[in-house]
C-alpha cells in the first residue's frame, strides 16, 4: 500500500501493522482500545485483586451485545520523531468491527476486511487470518494475550477527569514481544476501560483515552461493510 507522504505512511503503519496495544496487551494500538472490550477467559497471573477487576470488566464487556466507542489517541514516536493526535470512533459486535479515523477507516464483518484510505480515495480488501485480525479488533486484541501477560493492581488513582479508577498493569511473558507495557484504567463503578498507555521497547507510546463509550445492542450489520455505493470514485485494491 503506497502513500503519498512519509505521514500517511507512518499513520497507516502505527494503526495497522504495529501489535495494539496488541488494545490491552494490544497490537494495532488503536485498539486495546477496546481490545479489552471481551475478554471471556481467565488472565495469567496470580494477583487476586486485579484478577477480580479484570474478570468483571470482561463480564461486562461480553454482555454488552455492542458497543460505540469514541476515543482520543495521541502517539509519540521518539524513533521515528512523530507526535500525532487524532479522535475516532468504533463500533463493535461480536467479532465485527468498525474504526474511522481522520486518515482511515477500517471495516471487518467477521471475514472481510476493507481500509479505506481516505485521502487518496482507494480501499484495500482482504480476507485476514485470525492472528492478522486480533491486532486490529480491541474484543480480541486482549484476548489473544489473556493467557501471556502478568498483570498486577497498581492501586486506585485519579484520572485526568478526576474521577476513581482502577490501574492495572499488563506485561508480555514472552520477552521478545515489541510491547513492553500497558497500564489501563477502569471505572470501579461500571467496569468499563477508560485509558490504555502502550509502551513499546522502541521508544513509541501510545494513550489512548475513551472519551464516550454506548452499550447499542441495534447495530446493524451492514456498518461493518464498505459500501461502495457511497464512494463511486474509490479505486479498488482487491488482494483476496
Amino acid at each position: 500500500m503506497n502513500f503519498t507522504t512519509r505521514r500517511k505512511y507512518a499513520m497507516y503503519d502505527l494503526l495497522i501493522k504495529q501489535p495494539v496495544a496488541y488494545l490491552f496487551c494490544l497490537r494495532s494500538p488503536v485498539f486495546l482500545v477496546i481490545g479489552f472490550f471481551i475478554v471471556t477467559q481467565v488472565f495469567a497471573q496470580k494477583d487476586s485483586k486485579a484478577k477480580e477487576i479484570l474478570d468483571r470488566t470482561s463480564d461486562t464487556l461480553s454482555q454488552s451485545g455492542g458497543l460505540l466507542v469514541e476515543f482520543t489517541m495521541n502517539i509519540n514516536d521518539e524513533s521515528n520523531k512523530i507526535k500525532q493526535s487524532f479522535e475516532g470512533q468504533m463500533l463493535l459486535k461480536g467479532t465485527k468491527f468498525f474504526y474511522d479515523t481522520p486518515e482511515l477507516a477500517v471495516y471487518y464483518d467477521g471475514k472481510t476486511q476493507w481500509v479505506y484510505q481516505k485521502n487518496i480515495e482507494e480501499v484495500s480488501i482482504s480476507e485476514p487470518r485470525q492472528q492478522d485480525v486480533q491486532s486490529l479488533n480491541p474484543i480480541l486484541v486482549f484476548e489473544m494475550y489473556r493467557t501471556d501477560c502478568d498483570y498486577k493492581y497498581k492501586g486506585e488513582k485519579t484520572d485526568i477527569k478526576k474521577r476513581k479508577v482502577h490501574e492495572i498493569s499488563l506485561t508480555p511473558k514472552n520477552k521478545k514481544e515489541d510491547i513492553k507495557q500497558i497500564d489501563l484504567q477502569i471505572i470501579p463503578n461500571d467496569y468499563i476501560p477508560v485509558f490504555f498507555h502502550i509502551i513499546y521497547k522502541n521508544k513509541q507510546e501510545f494513550r489512548i483515552y475513551i472519551d464516550k463509550y454506548q452499550v447499542k445492542s441495534d447495530i446493524s450489520d451492514s456498518l461493518f461493510e464498505f459500501d461502495k455505493s457511497n464512494y463511486p470514485q474509490v479505486e479498488i485494491n482487491d488482494l483476496r
